[in-house]
């Protein structure tokens, strides 16, 4: 059976009241010596808080749902260990919703979370949302007086928390420097062009193209879904358009061009640079290293927890959502090189 505080009092001969106290970290006058003989029995008794108990009375159950579209994808999988090691510190604990990129999943999860009666959700969109669905969403948000923030991606609604990247400067970036070495066919892979993300980064691509004085070409856009196979799948296209380097609007999808590059018995970066967005920790193991956009994961997660810990902890109102907008950094390694014209045979 589940140890109880009656258990622990009875076994070191004190009130219920103030093992309770001691258990729950209470304000209390209780000595030192009293308070360490009470925790050594719960230890010894292998005593465990009942949470359900103690969220009927708080009203918080410590607990934090988040929402990521693919955990497959390594970016998300490094974002959320950075979330859950940062509210574990406060002592809650996260339960994770793969929606795969499903709208409709998003809203299962989200009212999964909401029955299990999490303090906060903390979500990055599948995709747009309609006015309707966004109107769900907030409804969903007010009645249940939970609060609901966007990282990564966001909604065009400032109800919203929201944490994001300025895409476009790291769309921008990357291109930039495709051109800088010289390259003037650059293939684009992007993500889904419905998704907010994928417009905004492919915008800085053609915003570099056209301080350089550079046509953007829709022939060398081929758009993917941000995993690895539709990387692998658009190489043959770019080929077939005479691209010299690639931008890839995730590392994911660059991996995929990698793997297929070796099938073709094509070098990196000799007879294609790419650059990548993202900086996930594998790049670094790829031969050679990706070059890519780094997203600061780190300080995004770590602020979307501590602008969310001041709400739960009632310091700021949720109702007064604001945008933090995070810059992106290039990050040079291998895989991209000088423009070098092929001499014909």
């Amino acid at each position: 059976m589940r140890t109880t505080v009656k258990d622990v009092a009875k076994a070191v001969g004190l009130s219920t009241t103030t093992v309770s106290l001691v258990l729950n970290n209470k304000p209390n006058r209780i000595p030192k010596a009293t308070r360490e003989i009470v925790l050594k029995a719960a230890k010894d008794l292998n005593y465990r808080p009942n949470h359900i108990a103690v969220s009927m009375v708080t009203k918080k159950t410590h607990t934090i749902g988040l929402i990521l579209p693919d955990i497959s994808n390594l970016y998300f999988s490094e974002l959320a260990k950075v979330i859950e090691e940062q509210f574990h510190k406060y002592g809650y604990n996260v339960l994770y919703g793969n929606t795969n990129g499903t709208l409709e999943h998003d809203f299962e999860y989200l009212n999964l979370f909401i029955d299990r009666s999490v303090d906060a959700v903390i979500m990055t969109v599948s995709s747009n949302y309609s006015e309707k669905e966004i109107k769900s969403l907030h409804e969903i948000a007010e009645m249940n007086n939970v609060p609901i923030m966007m990282v990564d991606r966001t909604l065009d609604d400032p109800r919203f928390m929201s944490v994001l990247l300025d895409q476009k400067l790291g769309g921008y970036l990357a291109t930039n420097y495709l051109i800088h070495l010289g390259h003037r066919k650059i293939a684009c892979i992007t993500g889904p062009k419905s998704l907010r993300i994928s417009i905004e980064r492919l915008e800085g691509y053609k915003s570099a193209l056209q301080d350089a004085g550079l046509p953007f070409d829709p022939a060398l856009i081929v758009e993917g879904d941000f995993r690895v196979d539709s990387g692998v799948q658009a190489l043959p296209y770019i080929l077939g358009q005479n691209a010299t380097a690639v931008f890839s609007l995730n590392d994911m999808m660059a991996i995929g061009v990698y793997r297929e590059c070796r099938r073709y018995h094509l070098s990196i970066p000799q007879d294609l640079s790419i650059v990548g967005f993202d900086d996930i920790f594998i790049d670094e193991f790829l031969e050679p290293p990706l070059s890519t956009i780094a997203q600061p994961v780190v300080e995004i997660g770590e602020y979307a927890v501590k602008k969310m810990m001041t709400v739960l902890e009632g310091e700021e109102d949720p109702s007064c959502a604001d945008t933090m907008v995070f810059k992106p950094a290039l990050k040079v390694r291998g895989s991209a090189s000088k423009f070098m014209e092929k001499k014909q045979m």
